[in-house]
């Protein structure tokens, strides 16, 4: 079986097979996969292998879920109608930012210098203090400044993929980024690691204008555009999943990884990002998200219920399902949607498979966690 990439395009494989996506992805991938972290995001290699064995060129193919949009991107990159949708603001922006991004990195590098222009220019005046102090404690404040204006220029002019870039480079311990230092996928600084007094460079104003470019130049190394790019088409929404906006009958295969039940605490864990996207109250957003324990199954047996309207008959919708392993029981969650979609659709959907794949230490972006130790691919079928 030929996995290799031709003009960005890949063959289409036979079977569903975790040799599709083994080991790491980073050099394999399109960068601009890379443009910010995303606890619990799909590996792009089972993406791209479940998008090709599960729908065609120029079929439309939805992601209710998208996280962080790696569905959504390697289906424009293959040729397909990318729908996506996310409550969360900051999946939302990154979903639409890989797929707003311009042709060439020369072309984002200019849009970027114009931005940057006006950052310098007006961030000398920014009042820091209707900032909240746990914000305030992660930046420099000659720092701080230049990064309220980039994201309030980038907001306005609603340029998602700047908006990601930025995102991308918000906190971490290396130099390239642009907090003091601090954890990379959830927000916490690292004092007792590096205390001021023993690394004061790390501590010292870090100007965006250098880190931005370098970040976008990154996102450029390799971005595997493919002819398909270039005509690619697609629609990005923020709402509930258990209200898709999309017409009864639209969509050609459903492709996604839903929240895991009651794992992950997907507003907490990006709250920082958030903040600067304008949604101060993370709680509120984390208590209404799918992935919380109290309100998983009526909400999950909700979206299942949309995607059998917007599905057409005898088409796939394929879920990447962690199993969660949490107070000494085990939720097999797969096991628990596919009754549920039977139940809820009152038979519409019949069960094809439920596939394996064990969770290596280096797929977790949290490393050595009991929670999540295997994911299920669990496909059902729309009878027609």
């Amino acid at each position: 079986m030929s996995h290799q990439i031709s003009l960005g395009l890949y063959e289409k494989p036979e079977r569903l097979d975790s040799q599709l996506w083994r080991g790491s992805f980073n050099a394999r991938e399109s960068t601009l996969q890379q443009l910010s972290p995303y606890v619990g995001k799909m590996k792009s290699g089972m993406a791209r292998a479940l998008v090709l064995l599960y729908s065609e060129p120029g079929e439309v193919v939805l992601d209710p879920f998208s996280g962080s949009g790696v569905v959504p991107l390697e289906c424009v990159l293959l040729g397909r109608h990318a729908y996506a949708n996310d409550l969360s603001p900051y999946a939302y922006v990154l979903t639409k930012g890989k797929l707003t991004a311009p042709d060439s990195a020369g072309e984002a590098i200019a849009r970027a210098k114009q931005v940057i222009e006006i950052v310098e220019a007006q961030a000398p005046t920014v009042d820091l203090d209707p900032v909240p102090d746990w914000v305030r404690k992660f930046f420099h404040p000659a720092t701080l400044r230049e990064i309220l204006v980039a994201f309030r220029v980038l907001r306005e002019r609603e340029d998602y993929f700047l908006l990601s870039c930025l995102l991308g480079i918000l906190h971490h311990v290396r130099p390239g980024f642009l907090s003091y230092p601090a954890s990379h996928l959830v927000p916490y600084l690292r004092v007792a690691k590096y205390p001021p007094d023993q690394h004061p460079k790390m501590y010292a104003y870090r100007d965006v204008r250098s880190r931005l470019l370098a970040k976008i130049r990154r996102a450029y190394r390799h971005p595997q555009i493919s002819p398909a790019w270039f005509q690619r088409r697609f629609d990005v929404r923020c709402v509930n999943s258990m209200y898709l906006p999309w017409k009864d009958g639209a969509v050609d295969a459903v492709i996604s990884s839903p929240p895991y039940f009651g794992a992950l605490d997907y507003a907490r864990d990006n709250r920082l990002r958030l903040w600067f996207l304008g949604c101060e109250d993370w709680k509120e957003l984390d208590s209404s998200l799918t992935a919380n324990g109290r309100v998983y199954i009526p909400q999950i047996s909700a979206c299942l219920k949309e995607i059998d309207r917007v599905l057409k008959p005898g088409k796939h919708c394929v879920l990447v399902l962690g199993d969660v392993e949490r107070d000494g029981g085990t939720r097999r969650t797969a096991e628990i949607l596919a009754d549920l979609a039977v139940e809820v659709t009152e038979g519409a959907f019949a069960v094809d498979t439920i596939y394996d794949d064990h969770i290596p230490d280096e797929r977790r972006s949290r490393r050595r966690t009991q929670t999540t130790k295997f994911e299920r691919v669990l496909v059902i079928r729309k009878k027609g």
